[in-house]
């Protein structure tokens, strides 16, 4: 594939693919790395939760309507934790009251407050010891709902629900391309056979390079996800069937909720509703209708909207939460407004969240006006995809120039693996042939010390037997002394005797003569007899 036609797929693929890279530290030091977040707007986010735990120890109701509470969060700068529009993505689904709920990532238990209020049984998890504090205090007086610290790894075992919630997860770097896959693994687990999960993500072309520290020490969270990796991270954790619906103007705390589908099917108009929720932009009259009629027309509202509400079913055959019209919207009221007070339109749904006091209103609806300009981010975010797409450009020739280099070095590397292999063989050819001659001589010498072994044993024998001729005839030559001894005694007596010496003297007499020695003859026979 040339440049050119890469530049154009990177421009496609940045519909749906974020612009930088979600960003999480390490655990142990958190503030050791930032991208546009150091140290100090860590102290600041820590601050803000230690005010807000104050605030929710210091006020009567901690209801998730009370006055009292969201007058105070708002003049203490604290809004984002006490909003009533967090409520409005469990609002616009039709769960039933006996459904068991497993909330990850509660922070500081605006929703759980509410989910509460409702009579579910709720388990809520956060990581942050500080949030889970500050939603144990925003849920003290409801005995259904049980907030813990920890991951969902390690504090879930063999529980089951009806439902997961999991608002604005955490996505790390490793997950880029697939994100949450194993939130969404765990999620799937924990879930009941007919359970489904309830997942808030916004989108990052929104907040092109944004990220913000989580107030808990020890993690900062992304933005959001394109909506496809979303999807098919969905179907490798397990979900068989998912629905999404846009979130305006923010993910976790909308005031818009639009079935896409359903709302092109029926033709709702609801783009008014768009320009009077954005009527505080800086763009130019008309510019902004003008930019999501355009995204409409091209069916382009789902891949570019501020977020996604997505209800994904762990089987195939669902119910159907979402009920109702295509588009819902959530406003604020007094309780004194009656109901033909609330604004209303065509096919919209108009959900009121009333509110005690009056004059409390216009402070709630200043501070829940988008604090981004969604068209100018994307305009932003266009440019910065040009950028993008020359650095990358740049990169690949530069990739290129070190693939040749690395295929040269592999080839040089193959051939020095090539002789250094035909040396090493012809050396174990020679090792093989002095280790057969070693071997030869090791039999020979073994053979050898067999013949030496069997000689030595004979030698022994002969030894023995040696010794027990040396032993007897010791014994036969004391006999015979002895036996000497006595013949030499006889002998001595013999020639004492006077027999003896009777035959001496006639040898000597027959001596002289031949006759005599005749007669001696005759004499020593006759002697002998």
């Amino acid at each position: 594939m040339d440049i050119i036609s890469r530049m154009n797929v990177a421009r496609a693929e940045l519909l749906q693919v974020p612009s930088s890279k979600v960003v999480s530290f390490p655990t142990a030091s958190p503030s050791a790395q930032s991208v546009g977040l150091g140290a100090t707007a860590q102290r600041r986010s820590l601050d803000e939760v230690a005010r807000l735990e104050a605030l929710l120890r210091d006020v009567t109701d901690v209801s998730a309507l009370s006055a009292e509470l969201i007058e105070r969060a708002i003049r203490e700068n604290l809004w984002y934790h006490v909003t009533p529009f967090r409520s409005a993505l469990v609002r616009a689904l039709d769960l039933p009251i006996s459904a068991r709920i497993l909330e990850v990532g509660c922070g500081a238990g605006s929703l759980t407050r509410y989910l509460g209020e409702r009579g579910f049984q709720v388990v809520a998890l956060e990581t942050s010891e500080a949030l889970a504090e500050c939603a144990r205090l925003r849920c003290k007086d409801l005995t259904n709902v049980e907030v813990v610290t920890g991951f969902l790894e390690h504090v879930i075992d063999e529980q089951k629900f009806d439902f997961v919630l999991c608002i604005d997860p955490m996505f790390v770097e490793s997950e880029f391309f697939d994100p949450g896959l194993q939130l969404l693994t765990l999620s799937r687990r924990v879930l009941k056979a007919t359970g489904s999960l309830i997942l808030s993500v916004g989108n990052p072309l929104h907040s092109p390079g944004g990220s913000h520290i989580e107030p808990s020490q020890n993690h900062v969270r992304g933005r959001g996800a394109p909506l496809e990796a979303l999807k098919q991270s969905l179907g490798s954790a397990g979900y068989v069937h998912f629905e999404n619906y846009l979130t305006f103007p923010h993910h976790a705390a909308p005031q818009v909720l639009v079935d896409a589908q359903q709302a092109r099917v029926d033709r709702v108009s609801w783009l008014a509703l768009l320009k009077d929720l954005y009527s505080a932009s800086e763009l130019a009259e008309g510019e902004f209708e003008s930019w999501w009629r355009g995204i409409y027309n091209e069916g382009l509202e789902s891949p570019l909207a501020p977020g996604w509400l997505i209800v994904a079913h762990a089987h195939h055959v669902h119910s159907v939460v979402w009920g109702g019209q295509p588009v819902k919207q959530f406003v604020v009221t007094s309780e004194e407004a009656s109901p033909s007070e609330t604004p209303n339109g065509h096919g919209v749904g108009v959900h009121a969240l009333t509110i005690a006091k009056q004059e409390l209103l216009g402070a709630i609806q200043d501070s829940s006006k988008p604090a981004l300009n969604s068209v100018r981010d994307y305009k932003e975010s266009l440019v910065s995809a040009d950028h993008k797409i020359e650095e990358i450009a740049f990169k690949e020739s530069i990739a290129r120039e070190q693939f040749r280099d690395a295929q040269d070095a592999l080839v040089r590397a193959e051939d020095r693996h090539t002789t250094e292999l035909y040396s090493e063989q012809e050396s174990r050819r020679v090792r093989e042939a002095e280790l057969g001659l070693v071997l030869k001589q090791y039999h020979a010498v073994g053979a050898m010390c067999h013949d030496m072994r069997e000689e030595g044993r004979k030698l022994k024998d002969m030894l023995e037997e040696l010794r027990r001729r040396y032993v007897a005839s010791e014994d036969w030559g004391t006999a015979l002394a002895k036996r000497v001894a006595e013949t030499e005694t006889e002998l001595a007596e013999a020639r004492s005797s006077r027999a003896f010496r009777l035959a001496q003297r006639v040898k000597k007499f027959f001596k002289k003569t031949p006759s005599r020695d005749i007669a001696l003859e005759k004499s020593k026979r006759r002697i002998e007899d």
